[in-house]
């Protein structure tokens, strides 16, 4: 189940080869979940490279098709968004203690205590019943990418859609990081996880190359990731009423003393300073060049290796 395009396949196939490999991988996994959370945090990864995939397919797709069948898999996403937050505020809140020190780690502790006791009351229903929707509307999505109106797109498609995601990453970077601010960093993030898995979709045009460039991209869009699990975190910690997170305020409210809430947020938001900072420079080289150029780039990498697989050898 390789998440790429082989070099000959006709592109309208791969697309779909690909798309209903992952949804397959998608259905596996939450009807075999023996850990729900985990299962549903992998499950919206998952989700998020159809989207990618799909993105790629923009411009053979036409804005109609695309717009609806991304809607689809981001609304199945967004079944599952409660169920993960609840998950990833427990990973965050062990990550932050095994690094505090002294009174700050005991504060991490009592907030993950306290926290925990919250989200396992309610935990279990919510995570069934998302799955089980889930699992449904996966099944159906699974005829539509049988049939996705892709007949005759050639490969310009996906350098087309190629250049337009980099280029709102670009913007997105821009943003980002002159605004200081977390909504505009989780959309960075987002237009970072499009472009390495655009690039993993590509990667056979020069496996040696392109393997360095996901690696760097996988890098920042973990550290953009690191700054919004702890955004989550802080939102919790506080108290706000998010709607996926409304059962952990209530059940839990006060999460921690003054004092404890005071050093945790001070923690998170020192961490969430260095990892602006570092994915800054990642940033800043990643997104370097024009999408224009990149594209030219990319395309000639994809037919130069192309025409390699046609010549044939002679024996020695």
């Amino acid at each position: 189940m390789a998440y790429r395009f082989k070099l000959l396949e006709p592109f309208d196939e791969g697309i779909r080869r690909i798309g209903l490999q992952q949804i397959d991988r998608l259905l596996e996994e939450l009807q075999s979940a023996q850990d729900a959370g985990a299962a549903i945090h992998n499950t919206r990864k998952g989700l998020k490279r159809i989207r990618a995939l799909l993105r790629l397919a923009r411009p053979g797709l036409g804005e109609a098709a695309y717009g609806a069948e991304n809607a689809r898999f981001r609304d199945i996403g967004r079944t599952l968004a409660a169920a993960r937050d609840q998950y990833v505020l427990m990973e965050t809140l062990n990550k932050l203690e095994s690094v505090a020190t002294g009174r700050t780690k005991s504060a991490f502790a009592a907030a993950r205590t306290k926290l925990a006791r919250a989200r396992d009351a309610a935990a279990l229903d919510q995570h069934n019943v998302a799955i089980a929707q889930a699992l449904q509307d996966l099944r159906e999505a699974r005829g539509r990418m049988a049939a996705l109106p892709l007949d005759g797109a050639s490969f310009d498609a996906a350098f087309e859609g190629l250049a337009r995601a980099y280029r709102q990453a670009n913007r997105a970077f821009d943003h980002a990081f002159d605004a200081k601010d977390g909504e505009a960093i989780h959309e960075f993030r987002k237009r970072v996880q499009h472009h390495w898995r655009h690039m993993t979709l590509l990667s056979l045009a020069w496996p040696e190359l392109l393997e360095a460039r996901i690696a760097t991209a996988r890098q920042l869009s973990a550290l953009l990731g690191e700054d919004h699990d702890i955004a989550v975190m802080v939102s919790a910690l506080e108290g706000k009423n998010e709607a996926h997170l409304q059962p952990l305020a209530k059940k839990s409210a006060p999460v921690l003393t003054d004092s404890q809430r005071k050093l945790t947020l001070a923690f998170a938001s020192s961490r969430q300073q260095a990892l602006r900072r570092t994915a800054k420079n990642l940033g800043r080289r990643l997104f370097a060049e024009n999408a224009d150029a990149f594209r030219d780039r990319m395309k000639l990498y994809w037919v130069s290796a192309g025409s390699d697989q046609t010549v044939e050898t002679t024996p020695a």
